[in-house]
């Protein structure tokens, strides 16, 4: 597949070594505040006057994988991922304590294809070219439910979503006979009885990622079709999606190829990565929903490491009210208030694929 196909970019994972042990020994024996996780240690750090300080650095006994930072999810003082695929092509889905210990388990369907939380369960999917697999897992990965949706067509599950007693599942569906495509949003209960199923619309479009927000879905548009140079079609748009009403609305972005998007809600504001092939600098628009303004990050000093070999877009996440950019050699704190950006420098410490973030404040 091309790598500039965007609506493979889901599958886009690096393959590294897991080993068979199920669980680190690493345990960390100091506080911290984040700790840095990158294919060989753990590293832990304090974080003072915007600056940070080590604590200490554990050896990982895990198998050194990666983990995935578009899925990545918080849960009664734990995280849950899924990691990449070890030399059996397995894999396995991950709980990281704020202790550092890892806990692995092989993924049903061998795969996490999207996945989320909602307090009690870790939901995840499967996707196949016949039917497509839903699991339920409780807080210690341990197999709860699963169940098969099959239909004519293929199903992709972009993004899931788990409000109130229900799951939201944001689908690409296409058919096999003629490869026409639709984007659809699917309605669950949490023990995968589909409720209801509606059209999207846009058909031409892809539709990436979700977030939830005041009863509303705001879902990216990743591209609109594909040029006549077998390029996707550049799309602006992030689509609101009322959850009472059933009506959409849209949202225009300055730039464009929105891929993944998360909310902060005291701030009301969206934050969206750019597709870095299309968009340089590895940019972030902050949309304010109060104003409708927008401000945006770029990572300008990576631009050329980009045009040398693909890199990972940072790692991200919030903590305290401000937005972290990781990248291996350097950890930006964002301040959306200010909109002042503080640059902490890693690159004494030699990381290597960093993967995860763990905030522990």
């Amino acid at each position: 597949m091309n790598k500039r196909r965007i609506l493979g970019l889901a599958s886009l994972l690096f393959l590294i070594t897991l080993g068979g042990c199920q669980k680190t020994t690493a345990l960390k024996t100091e506080e911290y505040d984040l700790a840095i996780i990158d294919s060989k240690n753990i590293t832990t750090f304090l974080e003072k006057d915007d600056k940070l300080e080590k604590v200490e650095q554990l050896k990982r006994t895990d198998g050194n994988l990666n983990f995935w930072r578009n899925n990545f999810w918080t849960m009664d003082n734990h995280y849950y991922t899924k990691t990449s695929e070890n030399p059996k092509l397995e894999v396995s889905l991950a709980k990281i304590g704020r202790d550092l210990a890892i806990d692995l388990v092989k993924a049903e369907g061998n795969d996490a294809y999207t996945s989320n939380v909602d307090g009690e369960f870790f939901y995840t999917t499967a996707c196949f070219s016949d039917r497509t697999e839903f699991y339920k897992y409780d807080k210690n990965l341990k197999l709860q439910l699963k169940k098969e949706l099959r239909k004519k067509e293929s199903i992709l599950t972009n993004q899931l979503i788990p409000l109130g007693e229900y799951l939201y599942v944001l689908c690409g569906y296409t058919n096999p006979d003629d490869g026409s495509s639709k984007n659809m949003l699917v309605k669950m209960t949490k023990e995968f009885e589909v409720i209801e199923e509606t059209n999207l619309g846009d058909e031409t479009s892809a539709y990436m990622r979700m977030v939830h927000f005041q009863n509303k879905l705001y879902i990216t548009e990743a591209n609109t079709g594909m040029s006549a140079t077998g390029e996707p079609g550049e799309a602006n748009r992030v689509l609101v999606y009322d959850l009472a009403t059933k009506n959409k609305a849209y949202l225009t972005l300055t730039y464009p190829y929105p891929m993944e998007i998360y909310v902060d809600e005291p701030n009301e504001n969206l934050i969206i990565r750019h597709y870095e092939l299309y968009v340089k600098s590895y940019t972030w628009s902050v949309y304010n929903l109060k104003d409708q303004s927008e401000s945006f990050i770029h990572f300008p000093e990576y631009e050329k490491l980009e045009q040398e070999k693909h890199i990972n877009p940072p790692f991200f996440t919030q903590d305290s009210g401000y937005y972290y950019f990781m990248f291996d050699d350097q950890l930006t704190k964002y301040d959306p208030k200010t909109n002042t950006p503080i640059k902490l420098d890693l690159s004494a410490y030699d990381f290597e694929d960093t993967s995860a973030l763990i905030m522990n404040k």
